[in-house]
């Protein structure tokens, strides 16, 4: 681009408040698109350097404003060079709206996340779960977290996204945030799920997560002896609600039912033979295939 960044920052002297101070006010050019915003500093305009665009002395106010504008510039110069790294022009608005946070005029990526979400929410009870959305959900706002702790943003353009920025989220979930291998791979995945989406329906042009491997560690099954199990089977609890978890989990190891699908058990799906015996007829919540198991079958029957 042969179009510079310019950045200006200025008292706005006809305004002024109480404590006789004036508003900083800010503009970015860029060619011949102009953007002006303010800053939400006030400056004593007896200290105002125009040349600069900061305070002159060395006092504890000016130095705080100064580092402030400073802040700001530096932020801007940011903005710009992210956004020329996706977008053919970029103009003065639009290093202004993505330095404050604000997509009036692109897709961002928090906004079509809630989008995606929304439509899985649709989904639920037909061939998605509550329990799956949520956790989508709780995905959307470990992004929304690194955004504001890396980028000091509300939200981030779509067309802004990176390599370097999957790669700095998945940085930020281990160090950051302490997750674990798998939580991390399945936050990632999430995201990326929401990506392709953007990518499928044209809103990007380009896969940021093309040459990304996300890596998991491979979970080691956990298993209990017989004796550990009778040990589970014959310990004293003390409370009512202690004794109703350990029943549920021993219903769950002896019948070969997941946690979610004993939770969603129901009389209806307790099935008394011929022969009186009883057997459970109900579906895997996950894949939503038929399971068949009877009193003391361990391990059931999937059709």
């Amino acid at each position: 681009m042969n179009d510079e960044l310019k950045v200006l920052f200025y008292l706005k002297k006809n305004v002024k408040t109480k404590n006789v101070l004036c508003p900083v006010m800010g503009r970015i050019t860029i060619g011949k698109s102009i953007a002006q915003f303010s800053c939400k500093l006030d400056a004593d305009a007896n200290l105002w350097d125009s040349r600069s665009g900061r305070l002159s002395g060395k006092s504890q106010p000016a130095q705080s404003v100064n580092r402030k504008i400073e802040n700001l510039s530096q932020l801007i110069h940011r903005r710009y060079r992210e956004l020329t790294t996706s977008q053919k022009e970029v103009s003065a608005k639009d290093v202004k709206e993505a330095m404050q946070g604000i997509a009036t005029s692109q897709e961002t990526l928090l906004d079509y996340y809630a989008k995606s979400n929304e439509l899985f929410l649709k989904r639920t009870g037909i061939d998605r779960s509550i329990n799956t959305y949520m956790a989508y959900a709780d995905a959307k706002k470990c992004v929304q977290s690194f955004i504001r702790y890396k980028y000091g943003l509300s939200d981030f353009f779509l067309k802004s996204l990176t390599y370097s920025f999957i790669e700095e989220y998945g940085t930020y979930l281990r160090i950051e945030k302490k997750y674990k291998p798998n939580t991390v791979l399945n936050l990632v995945v999430s995201l990326r799920h929401v990506v392709r989406m953007a990518v499928h329906k044209g809103v990007i042009n380009r896969d940021p997560f093309d040459g990304y491997v996300a890596k998991g560690s491979k979970a080691k099954p956990k298993s209990l002896t017989q004796s550990e199990l009778e040990q589970v089977m014959a310990i004293k609890l003390q409370t009512k609600k202690q004794n109703i978890s350990r029943d549920m989990f021993l219903f769950a190891a002896f019948t070969g039912l997941a946690f979610i699908d004993v939770k969603n058990l129901r009389q209806k799906h307790l099935v008394t033979m011929e022969d009186k015996s009883q057997w459970i007829h109900t579906h895997r919540q996950k894949t939503g295939t038929a399971f068949i198991t009877g009193a003391g079958n361990q391990r059931g029957r999937s059709n």
